[in-house]
Formats: structure tokens, sequence, C-alpha cells
């Protein structure tokens, strides 16, 4: 029944994330065809790789507090309002220092000739650091159908307005329609990448609805105190997090020769993104574990529970890593529409070594449950730091010598690490009975079937495909057996 209501729960999420978040990434092919280089792709991905650093400090942890004071606390409305009328107001401060400082903050970011990003980004960050509480809300309150709504519902205005702005403002334009220079400037399509952004996340926050309400409930400011001391280790968890995910886009731009830098970031961020199914359902697990693990540590047979989720959920994402191998071939040029990208034969040599690292980075979040409910979020950053020091240290010394190839393998190394100081601290301070042998020999047998899947395919194209059901078979013989010695040992009582 856990593992059922927890599936279920990941399936509505995945609705909203994984199918929408595949709608967005849908718009891959769009912008790889119609930005008019692999430099402006490249833009993209280092403006919003800044934006990952900025959200953690727009949103600084309140999430994952509101999910431990209301665990705890008999009004876990008062938890909310105090939580998001603080977001509220520091949004509104991080703002007007945006309006003030946009110039220099754009110098920094090394494109100085748009000022307006950092405008657009500010209200961007504010409103979905306001949105993710009240997502949050609706994840305690057990209402995945309405979160999944509203969050499609963001992601379809999203897509709607690139649309409009990069495929019909140009088409109207070269049928003569005139009046839409007045909103439209073919010069730069990637900013309209950005104002789409900016349109979807402030258009959805009326849809929250009598969530407004809630925040009647005032400002506690001793539940506050409580509140920041808890969440500011999270800032450091936050913060190593973007080191970990974002931060090889910006030092690909920092590091290499100007006349590589956007290139590579360009290159690494499209052939990234085919590691995403990958990402989309850990994101999705995470959004629907993180409240189910609060709820249910009290029960009786929480540690048994976690355990039996974390081998179905890598029993999962095995599935993930096998099949897009698999299909790889296939995937890359229908989903990156433009041979330049091809070019650098590195790209899709990269896609196995993210899915992996994504597969250990889902694990974690699995074993990380040790620490939030134990409030030992300090432990919880200086793990953080830990596995941020590898992303600088590889990144700063291989970037210069391998591009991104060093970015791909250093986020394979901090996430491996994540992984398995998760797991031997956990088990000191926390100790689940994880099946470890089943757990590791289903990534290992993954492993072996995606290097089969590649090597073959060059040599019997469609035999590659006989990976996915190999797989499928090791699970079922790793359970069966599990229920064939269940029978015997009953049947010798």
């Amino acid at each position: 029944m856990v593992l059922k209501k927890l599936a279920s729960q990941t399936a509505v999420y995945g609705l909203s994330t994984m199918v929408g978040r595949f709608l967005n990434f849908l718009l891959v092919p769009l912008y790889t065809a119609k930005l008019a280089n692999v430099d402006d792709y490249g833009e993209v991905n280092v403006i919003f790789s800044y934006a990952g650093f900025l959200a953690v400090i727009f949103s600084y942890g309140m999430e994952t507090g509101f999910f431990n004071f209301a665990r705890k606390n008999h009004h876990p409305e008062k938890v909310f309002s105090t939580a998001t009328i603080s977001l509220c107001f520091s949004g509104l401060l991080l703002f007007i220092f945006s309006l003030l400082f946009s110039q220099p903050i754009m110098d920094e970011a090394g494109y100085p000739e748009h000022p307006n990003y950092a405008i657009w980004f500010a209200a961007i960050l504010g409103a979905d650091a306001i949105s993710s509480l009240f997502f949050a809300w609706l994840r305690f309150d057990e209402k995945p159908w309405k979160f999944a709504g509203i969050r499609l519902l963001n992601i379809g205005i999203n897509i709607l307005c690139n649309l409009f702005f990069i495929l019909v403002c140009p088409w109207l334009l070269n049928h003569g329609y005139t009046w839409v220079n007045n909103i439209f400037n073919s010069e730069n399509l990637v900013q309209y990448i950005f104002i789409s952004n900016l349109v979807s996340s402030l258009i959805i926050l009326p849809f929250f609805g009598n969530l407004w309400k809630k925040l009647r409930g005032g400002f506690d400011r001793d539940l506050f105190k409580k509140m920041m001391k808890y969440s500011i280790p999270l800032v450091v968890v936050g913060f190593a997090g973007m080191i970990n995910e974002t931060l090889d886009r910006i030092l690909l731009k920092q590091l290499l020769p100007a006349n590589q830098g956007d290139y590579q970031a360009g290159i690494y961020g499209a052939f990234y993104k085919l590691s995403m199914i990958m990402t989309l359902f850990v994101q999705a697990f995470r959004f629907a574990a993180e409240p189910f693990f609060f709820k249910h540590s009290e029960h009786e047979n929480a540690k048994e529970s976690y355990a039996y989720i974390l081998k179905w959920f890598v029993y999962v994402c095995g599935f993930i890593y096998v099949a897009t191998i698999a299909l790889l071939p296939w995937l890359g040029p229908l989903l990156i529409r433009n041979t330049a990208y091809f070019q650098n034969a590195d790209g899709l040599a990269i896609v196995p070594v993210l899915l992996l690292a994504n597969l250990c980075l889902g694990i974690y979040y699995n074993l990380s449950t040790w620490y939030k409910l134990n409030n030992k979020t300090g432990t919880g950053a200086i793990i953080s730091a830990i596995a941020a020091g590898i992303t600088l240290a590889g990144n700063f010394y291989g970037i210069p010598k391998f591009g991104f190839v060093a970015s791909a393998w250093t986020t394979l190394a901090a996430y491996a690490s994540l992984m398995f100081m998760g797991y031997f601290l956990g088990k000191k301070h926390f100790p689940v009975p994880y099946p470890i042998f089943k757990i590791t020999l289903s990534i290992l047998f993954a492993i072996a079937l995606g290097y089969v899947a590649t090597e073959y395919h060059s040599i019997v194209p469609f035999l590659s495909i006989l990976a996915i059901p190999g797989f499928v078979l090791l699970v079922w013989m790793l359970e069966s057996s599990k229920n064939a010695r269940r029978k015997n040992q009953k049947h010798g009582q």
C-alpha cells in the first residue's frame, strides 16, 4: 500500500513534471533550429544557470522548512502564511535591488548589452519562489491533481509564448504584417525565451485562488526565527546543488576562449537535455516522496518502507537508463534538429555519463531523508559542500583541457560522492535496511546493458533495443527469487 500510494502520487506529479517538462523539452528542436547559431543557445544555458543560483537566494530553503514545521505544528496554515509573507517581502527587496543595479549585474554575467535580463529574472525568480511554496502546500495537503493542473498551465503558457515569438511573429513579418515590429525584434530571438518564462511565471499566481486567503494567518516572528535556523543551512545545500548542477555552463563560458565559451555551453546544454528523462522522473519522485517521507517518519515500519521505495526507484531509473541509451541514436537527431551540434562527437558520448549521474542524485534524494528528519541540516550542508568542492576542482582543472567532457564526468563524480556520503552517514545516524545487493546489481547490469547497446548499434542497429527487455528480465528474476524464498520459508514452517 505504501508503494502504491507513493507511486500513484508520483504518477500524477509526473503528469505535470515529466509530461509537462517533456513538452517543454520539445522546445529544444525549436531553439536549435531557429536560433542563429550554437552560441545563442549557449547564452540561453548560461543565463538560466545564473538564474538557478539566484533561485536559491530568492527561496532560501523555505519549501523544505515548511514541510518540516508543518508536520510538527498543529497549525500548518500559520507555518504557510509566515513562510509566504517572508518570501513576498524578500522578493520585493531583491527586485528593487535588480532595478537599481541591473547594468552592473549583467556586466559581471558577461552580457552587458542586456541589462533588462536582470530585471526580468528578478521578477521571474520572485514569482517562482512564491509559487514553489504554494505548490509545497498542495503537496503537503496531498492534492496532486491541482498541483498538476497549475503546473501544466504554467508550462503550457511558456510553450505557447515561445511558439508565438519564435515561429508566429517571424511568419507574420514575412507575410507583410508590419505591426508585429511593435512587439518583436527579429535580431534577438534569445530575449523572447526569457520573456516567455516571465509571462508564464507571473500569470499563474492568481490561479492558486484560495491559497492566498491562508495569508490571513499572519506572520509569526518566533516561528520565522525557528524556520530560518532550520532553513539557512539548506541555502548552503541549495548553492552546492546549483554548483553541481549548473556551474559547469558558467565555467565553460568563463574558462574557455571567447570564441568557444558559448559554443561549448550550447553543445553541452543540448546533449544534457537528452538525459532529461531521468532528471524528470527523479524530480517527479522527489515532489511526491519529500512530503511522504516527512509524514510517515513516525510510522512503525517507516524504515522498511524507505528501503522498499529505494529499491523500486532504482529499478525504474535503471530501466530509463537502458532505454534512453538504446534509443539514443534515434532520439538525438529527432530532438536536436541542427547538424552543427553533432559535428562534435563528444556530444552523444556524454549522455550515458549524465544519465548515470542523475541516477546517483536520485538515490541521494532517497538517502538524504535522515538529516532532514533529524534536524541535521548542517550535516547536509557539509555533504553538499564537499560535492560542490569536487565540482569546482573538476571543472577548473578539466574544462581548459577537455571542455564540456570534463563537466560531464565531474557531474558524475560529484553526484556519486553525494550518494556514497549519504549512504554511509545515514547508516550511522539513521540506519535503514536497504537491499544493497539488489540495488548494486541492477545498477551494474544497467551500465553493462547500456555499453552493449552502444557497441552493438554500430553493427546491428535494432539489436541494441533488446537491452530494454533484458533489464526488465533482470528485475523479474531478482523479485521472483525473493518471492520463491518467501514461499519456501512458509512451507518450511
